[in-house]
C-alpha cells in the first residue's frame, strides 16, 4: 500500500511542476487604442521564429510579426491611434498585462522586414492595383463606401 501511494504521489508532485511552468510563459500582442483609451484592435506577435512571419524590433527586444500586423500597426499610427506592446502573463501584472514597448518610433515598418519594394507596395495598397489585402474590417468598409 505505501508503495502504490508513493508511486501515485510522484506524478502529481511533479505534474504541478510542470502546470507552473506552463503558466509562466506570456503571450506578447501589440494593441491599439483611441486617444481616449478605448480599445480598438489588437495582433498577437511571437518571441520564437515562425515559417512566413519576420524578425522584427519593438523597443530593443526582438519577436517574430506578420507583413500584415506591421502594415496593420502602420495604418493605426497614420490614424492617430497609440500603440503598445503587451505581454500578457498572470504574472505580469494584477490584470495579467505588463507594457513593454509604448514608444511607436522603435516599431518595425514594413521597410525594416527587410521586403522587395514591390512587395511592401502590394501590402501597403500602393502599387496601384485593385487587389487588396486581405482584412476583415477593409472589405466591410469597401461594401459600404456606395451608400455615403
Amino acid at each position: 500500500m505505501k508503495r502504490c501511494l508513493a508511486f501515485l504521489a510522484f506524478p502529481i508532485a511533479t505534474s504541478g511542476c510542470l502546470a507552473g511552468a506552463a503558466l509562466g510563459q506570456s503571450d506578447f500582442y501589440i494593441r491599439s487604442h483611441y486617444s481616449n483609451g478605448s480599445f480598438t484592435g489588437s495582433h498577437e506577435i511571437l518571441r520564437e521564429p515562425k515559417e512566413g512571419y519576420y524578425e522584427a524590433r519593438y523597443c530593443d527586444l526582438t519577436f517574430w510579426v506578420s507583413s500584415n500586423t506591421v502594415a496593420w500597426t502602420e495604418e493605426k499610427a497614420a490614424a492617430g491611434q497609440r500603440l503598445v506592446v503587451e505581454e500578457d502573463s498572470a504574472a505580469a501584472s494584477r490584470n495579467g498585462r505588463k507594457i513593454v514597448c509604448d514608444d511607436y518610433d522603435s516599431f518595425a515598418t514594413l521597410d525594416d522586414l527587410g521586403l522587395k519594394p514591390a512587395e511592401v507596395e502590394k501590402i501597403r495598397g500602393t502599387d496601384g492595383t485593385t487587389e487588396l489585402k486581405s482584412s476583415r474590417i477593409r472589405i466591410i468598409r469597401d461594401a459600404f463606401k456606395q451608400f455615403k
